[in-house]
Order: C-alpha cells, then structure tokens, then sequence
C-alpha cells in the first residue's frame, strides 16, 4: 500500500512537471515567434527538453519499472533507454534549428544591418517563466519534493535551468537599453543556450549508444565495484570484471576466488555476501552473476607440485628400466 501511495505521488508530481514545462514552451515558443525574440525561441527548445525529461519518467515509471518476466529476463530498462536517445535527437535537430536563427542574426549584426529586435511581449514572457518557475521549485521544496533525481532521465539540471532562464531574461532585457550596441544580445544569448542544448543532446546521444552497444560502466565505476567485490569477508581476489548498464540498474559478472578448503555451501555463502554489498551499493535493481573458484595461486602452486612429483615418478621409472 505504502509502495503504491508513494508511486502514485511521484505521477502526480510527474504529471505536474509535464504539464508546466509544455505550457511553458508553447507560451515560449508563441512569444518568441510574434515577439520577434530568437533567445526566447531558443528558450522554449530549453523548455521542450524538460517536456521530454518528464514524459520518459513517466514511461519509466509505468513501463520501464516493470519486473522481469519470462521474455524480458533483464527487466523493461531498454525502453527508456530508447526514448532517452529518440528526445535527445529531437533535442539536436531543434537546437541545430536555433542555434542557425541566432547566428544568422548575429550575422546581419556584423555586416552592420539591423536585425529584428524583440518586443515587449518577449520581455514580459520571459520574465513570467523565470518567475512561475522559481515559485514552483520552492512549494516543491517546502513540500519536500525537490528536483527530479533521475540521472539518466534528466535532460537539464534543475539549477542550470535557473541560470539559463536568467541569461535569456538578461539577454532580452539588453535589447531595450538605449544603443544600437545592444541589438545583438538576444541572437547571442540563443547561440550560448543552443550550443548548451547541442552539448547536452550530444552527451545523451553517446549515452544511449553506449548503452545500446553494450558497453562497460566508466573505469572509476568499476573500480569501485572491485573494491566492494574484494573487501568482503571470505574473497582473497576478483577477476574477470564484466559490466554492463540495463536501464536505471547494472548488471555485474564477475568471479571471485576463495580459499581452497571451503565447501560448496560456504563458497556460496561468499558469494551471496558480495551480491547482496553490491545490491546495497549500487541498488536493488542491480543483476549480479558471481562465480567462485578456489584460489588460483594456491591451485597453481598445487599443479606445479603434482607436475613435480609426476616427473620424478617417471624419471625413477625410467632408471628402473634401465
């Protein structure tokens, strides 16, 4: 019950989000367009990326979560990795799209033509998103929702998002200085928020790729989860490490050596212990397959002895033949 209150809550907050961020976007994108404001254009692209952060949690929560069944043995992960790659290629095209609108204004700014400065309306929306969204982060944070916590879902982070909203807000508000110096400062703030937008589409697109590919967890990851592996109780070493990433949980294959004189039953116990430090740190959706074997110096020192006292057998039998 407790379980289902608690996912129930997180919908709604998601269903929240979802809609603040696309009213944010359309009211950008129209104030942009009429208001004659290629930053605030480039805003709303911004806008559009925490639309399609917030559509793949909720996919995530009522897809991706799902358990594993008989023909999904790793779980539903992979389905938000997919969403993840096809938002963030979205993300690439419109911020291609922006980041051309701001330079070619940048462009007839150089060549001394005057390019199309914003208007009011502009000014007024931008400064309404900067405010609406500053309100809606602090009831959340007296709620105790705070920010989203999905990494792999998230396409901003909440405190950039703050700061670019502010930058848009600065760059449009230059424009109503008094100079013609300041004309450009709209079409330059679109070219740093969609060069910030091509860098963070850019980053999930490898992402998603790697993940597809199959690709090992970074080495300081791994490196960490060879230190969990081998300062449990009971592992002398651990070798051949393989990772992987299966949505918001991991899968480890890895086999551990233990000392020579231990049972099946106690060599499994080990290896229960490792999985469940490895559940505890890198959470329970982590899949774990360890294999324990004795000890491989103490087995190869075994095997040159036998090899040993082999060889003298037969050097013994051939002189007794002799």
């Amino acid at each position: 019950m407790k379980a289902d209150k608690n996912l129930n809550r997180a919908r709604g907050i998601s269903y929240t989000r979802l809609f603040l961020s696309l009213l944010l976007t359309v009211l950008k994108f129209f104030a942009g367009l009429f208001g004659n404001s290629t930053a605030l254009l480039a805003d709303a692209v911004r806008s559009f990326s925490d639309f399609l952060a917030e559509s793949v949690k909720l996919l995530d929560l009522c897809i991706a979560s799902k358990p594993k069944d008989e023909s999904h043995n790793y779980g539903h992960g992979k389905v938000a990795t997919l969403c993840v790659g096809a938002g963030a290629l979205l993300l690439l095209i419109t911020g291609i799209q922006a980041f051309s609108l701001g330079l070619e204004e940048l462009f007839l700014f150089i060549h001394e033509k005057e390019p199309g400065t914003p208007e009011t309306i502009a000014l007024v929306v931008a400064g309404g998103a900067f405010i609406s969204r500053e309100i809606f982060l602090r009831i959340s944070r007296r709620r105790g929702l705070g920010p989203d916590s999905s990494s792999y879902a998230s396409f901003q982070l909440p405190g950039k998002n703050t700061f670019i909203s502010g930058v848009v807000l600065l760059g449009i508000g230059c424009t109503f200085l008094p100079g013609n110096g300041w004309d450009a400062a709209d079409s330059f703030t679109a070219v740093l928020v969609s060069l910030y937008l091509l860098g963070t589409s850019a980053k999930l697109l490898y992402g998603t790729v790697d993940e597809l590919i199959e690709a090992s967890l970074d080495e300081e990851s791994n490196r960490q989860i060879r230190k969990i592996i081998d300062e449990t109780e009971g592992v002398i070493a651990s070798h051949e490490l393989k990772t992987r990433k299966i949505g918001k949980g991991i899968a480890i294959n890895v086999c551990i050596s233990v000392h020579e004189t231990l049972n099946v039953q106690e060599a499994a116990e080990i290896s229960k212990r490792v999985e469940s430090r490895l559940k505890k740190a890198c959470g329970p959706e982590t899949y774990t397959l360890i294999k324990a074997e004795p000890d491989p110096g103490r087995n190869c020192h075994i095997h040159n002895r036998n090899r040993f006292r082999n060889g003298l057998a037969e050097e013994g039998g051939n002189k007794t033949a002799m």
